[in-house]
C-alpha cells in the first residue's frame, strides 16, 4: 500500500475542503427553492419514519428504497425539517464520494490521478448538482466506490483484508438500498472485476463478499416484487425497451445515440438537473476526456483500463433505456468513471515528460472549474425555468413576510397549484401568524371582506375574466418575481343570477352550512363565472400529504370540488365543467371566490338557454354536500345560449 507523501496529505485535506465548502456555499440561493421531490422524499419517507417508525420498501413516488430517508431521519429529529437538515446528508455523501474518488484513482492508477480525480468530481457541475439538494441520488456513490476500492484491495493486494472484504459486501448492499441504479453495482463487480486479473485463490472471497452483499439486500427486492405497483419507476422510463419488445428499435437507438454524445453535444435535458442539454464537458473539456479512453483503450492488458472502461459503459447504460436520454441521475453511477478518465490524459503525458504533471493537472482543473462553477452558482439558479421549477418566487414572498410582520392576510396566485406549493412555505417561513390562501389565477380569485394582499407570479397567465377587475385593484409592494394588488373583490353584477329555479335566493342556501353560492354570471356561449362567500369552517378530512406519484390503490387528488353541468331543455347534459381552484384548507370564514368555468359545447348541441345544476363533492367517494333542504344542488335557470 502506498503512503501518503506530505504534499498529498496537504492536497487531499484541500479537497476536501473545497468539496464541503462548494456543497454549503449560498445554500439557501442555489438551488433557489425547494421542488416537489425534495419535499416528497422528506415529508413523505424520512418524516415519516419518525412518524411510524422505519420501512422496507417505500412505495410510493414510484417505489423508493429505504436507506438514504432511515439515515437522514434521525437528522430531521434533532434539527427540525429546514434548508440545512434536508440537504446535509447530500453534501456528506457528496463529499465523501469526493474522498474515495480519489482513493479508488490513487489505487487503481497513480497519487496524481487519484487527487486530480477527487478534486474534479468535487469542482463539477454534475456532483455539485446533487449534493446540493435533498433527493438520494447521491446517497449511491459512496457505498459504491466502497464496493470498488475494496474489490480492488481483495484481488490485487498482497495481504487480504478482512475489511476489505466486508467493504465489498456492505458497499454493494448500500447502493442496492439507496437507489435503483444501485442495482447495477453487482453487474458492475460481477462483469467488469474478473477481468481484473486478481490473485490466484482470491476469488472465493471476493465471490462470497459479493454474495454476501446481494443476501443482505434480499429483502428489499422480496418487498420491491411483493408490494403492489412498486418499481412503477422502472416500468415509467424503460419507454425505448417497451417499443424494442414491440420491434421498434428506432427510440433505443436514439436514446443510445444521444447518451454516448452527452459529454460534447447535448447534456440532460431537464432544467432541474442542467442548463437543458448543456454537455457535460466543453469541447475542451470533451477532448480531454474522449483522450483519456483512447488511452485505456490502448492499455486494454492492463485490468485497471479494463475496470475503468467497464465502469464507464455499465454506469451510462441506463440512460440506453429510459428517458430521458443522458440523464444526469440515471448515469449517476458513471460519474466518478467519468473524471478518473479526464484524469487520464495528465497520466499517460506524465509517464514520458514528468515535468508535464502539474500544468496538465492544473489545466484540466481549470477546463472543469472554469465552467462549471459558474454555470452551476449563476447561470442555472437564475433560469427563469429553474426558479419555476424550484419555486423560487415563494423563496421570496417567504423572506418578504418574514420581514414585514404587519402583514397577515396574504392570497398566493400558484400556478404549479398543488400541496406542495404550501408545503415549500411552511417549511422556509419562520412566522406562525400568516393567514395564506393559495389559488390558481388562470381560474379563480380569492378575497375577503377587507383588502387582502395578492401576490402573483406572472401577470399574462391570469384569466382574462378577472383582468377588469384587477385594473382597479393597488398595486402595491412585493417580493422579487412577483407581483403585488391589494384586492377587494365587489358585490357581483347587477345583471347576475342570483336565484334558483324556485325563485329562492342563492346566498340564503350554503352548501353543508359553509360554502355559499351567491351568484352565477354568463359570460358567452363557452364561460360561466360563479361568486362563492365562506360562511363556515369547511368539513373537509384531515389533510394528510401523499407521495407524487401516490402507492397503488391510494387516491392523491382533491377532497372538494365544484361540479357544473349545463342542461338543455330536454333534460340532456350538454357540458359540464368540474373543479375547485382554491385549496379549501386554506380558506377562512369570510372569504370571497369568484370562480371561471369554462365549456365546450359538442356540434348539434341544442341552443339555449340553458339549466345549470351547480355543487360540490368530494372526488374521492362521490359525496355531494348537501344543501338545508337535502338537496344535492343548485338549478339555475336561464344561463346562456349559444348565440
Amino acid at each position: 500500500m502506498k503512503r501518503l507523501e506530505p504534499w498529498e496529505r496537504w492536497g487531499v485535506v484541500a479537497m476536501l475542503l473545497l468539496a464541503w465548502g462548494l456543497r454549503w456555499i449560498a445554500l439557501l440561493d442555489v438551488p433557489p427553492g425547494w421542488r416537489d421531490d425534495d419535499l416528497i422524499e422528506l415529508y413523505t419517507f424520512s418524516w415519516k419514519i419518525l412518524e411510524s417508525g422505519p420501512q422496507l420498501y417505500f412505495a410510493g413516488a414510484s417505489g423508493h428504497e429505504p436507506l438514504y430517508h432511515t439515515l437522514r431521519a434521525p437528522l430531521l429529529a434533532v434539527a427540525g425539517l429546514n434548508q440545512a437538515s434536508a440537504r446535509w446528508q447530500a453534501a456528506v455523501f457528496g463529499t465523501l464520494a469526493v474522498l474515495l474518488t480519489w482513493a479508488v484513482g490513487r489505487r487503481l492508477f497513480t497519487r496524481e490521478v487519484g487527487l486530480l480525480s477527487g478534486t474534479l468530481v468535487a469542482v463539477s457541475f454534475w456532483a455539485l448538482m446533487y449534493s446540493r439538494v435533498a433527493i438520494r441520488h447521491m446517497g449511491a456513490l459512496p457505498w459504491m466506490l466502497l464496493a470498488i476500492y475494496s474489490a480492488w484491495r481483495v484481488l490485487h493486494d498482497a495481504r487480504l483484508s478482512h475489511a476489505a472484504v466486508w467493504g465489498i459486501a456492505i458497499g454493494a448492499a448500500g447502493a442496492l438500498y439507496t437507489y435503483y441504479a444501485g442495482r447495477l453495482i453487482p453487474v458492475l463487480l460481477v462483469v467488469a472485476l474478473p477481468f481484473a486479473d486478481g490473485q490466484k485463490g482470491r476469488w472465493k472471497p471476493y465471490l462470497a463478499a459479493l454474495a454476501v452483499g446481494v443476501l443482505l439486500a434480499a429483502p428489499m427486492f422480496w418487498a420491491a416484487a411483493h408490494i403492489p405497483g412498486a418499481d412503477a419507476r422502472v416500468g415509467e422510463l424503460a419507454v425505448p425497451l417497451r417499443e424494442l419488445r414491440a420491434g421498434n428499435w428506432k427510440p433505443l437507438l436514439q436514446t443510445t445515440w444521444t447518451t454516448l454524445g452527452m459529454a460534447h453535444a447535448k447534456g440532460d435535458p431537464e432544467w432541474l438537473y442542467n442548463i437543458s442539454e448543456r454537455p457535460v464537458f466543453s469541447l475542451a473539456g470533451a477532448a480531454f476526456f474522449y483522450l483519456g479512453i483512447l488511452t485505456r483503450l490502448g492499455h486494454l492488458k492492463q485490468a485497471n483500463a479494463r475496470l475503468l472502461l467497464l465502469w464507464l459503459g455499465v454506469g451510462i447504460a441506463p440512460a440506453f433505456i429510459s428517458l430521458p436520454p443522458s440523464s444526469y441521475g440515471h448515469t449517476i453511477l458513471a460519474l466518478p468513471a467519468v473524471y478518473t478518465l479526464l484524469a487520464m490524459p495528465m497520466k499517460a503525458a506524465a509517464r514520458r515528460w514528468r515535468w508535464t504533471t502539474a500544468p496538465l493537472w492544473v489545466l484540466t482543473l481549470a477546463l472543469v472549474a472554469g465552467r462549471d462553477l459558474p454555470d452551476y452558482f449563476v447561470n442555472w439558479p437564475q433560469a427563469s425555468m429553474v426558479r419555476f421549477l424550484y419555486r423560487a418566487d415563494y423563496r421570496a414572498l417567504v423572506q418578504y413576510l418574514d420581514a414585514h410582520p404587519e402583514i397577515g392576510e396574504v392570497a398566493v396566485g400558484s400556478f404549479l397549484y398543488g400541496p406542495w406549493d404550501k408545503v415549500a412555505v411552511a417549511t422556509d417561513m419562520q412566522r406562525q401568524d400568516v393567514a395564506l390562501r393559495y389559488v390558481n389565477p388562470e381560474r379563480a380569485l380569492v378575497g375577503g371582506a377587507r383588502p387582502m394582499r395578492f401576490y402573483v407570479q406572472d401577470e399574462n397567465k391570469r384569466a382574462p375574466q378577472f383582468q377588469a377587475l384587477l385594473d382597479v385593484a393597488p398595486r402595491i409592494e412585493a417580493p422579487t418575481g412577483m407581483q403585488g394588488l391589494l384586492l377587494t373583490l365587489p358585490e357581483p353584477p347587477a345583471d347576475a343570477l342570483t336565484a334558483d329555479v324556485k325563485g329562492q335566493r342563492l346566498a340564503e342556501q350554503p352548501f353543508a352550512n359553509t360554502l355559499t353560492l351567491q351568484a352565477v354570471t354568463w359570460e358567452n356561449a363557452t364561460t360561466l363565472l360563479t361568486w362563492w362567500m365562506v360562511v363556515g369552517d369547511l368539513p373537509l378530512p384531515p389533510f394528510e400529504l401523499i407521495p407524487n406519484p401516490p402507492p397503488p390503490g391510494v387516491y392523491n387528488g382533491p377532497r372538494l370540488s365544484v361540479f357544473t353541468h349545463l342542461i338543455a331543455a330536454e333534460g340532456t347534459m350538454v357540458a359540464g365543467d368540474d373543479g375547485l381552484w382554491v385549496d379549501p384548507y386554506s380558506l377562512r370564514v369570510g372569504d370571497r371566490i369568484l370562480q371561471v368555468h369554462r365549456f365546450t359545447l359538442p356540434e348539434g348541441a341544442p341552443g339555449g338557454p340553458y339549466t345549470l345544476d351547480i355543487g360540490l363533492y368530494d372526488p374521492l367517494t362521490g359525496e355531494r354536500w348537501q344543501l338545508p333542504d337535502g338537496a344535492d344542488r343548485l338549478t339555475v335557470y336561464g344561463v346562456g345560449s349559444r348565440e
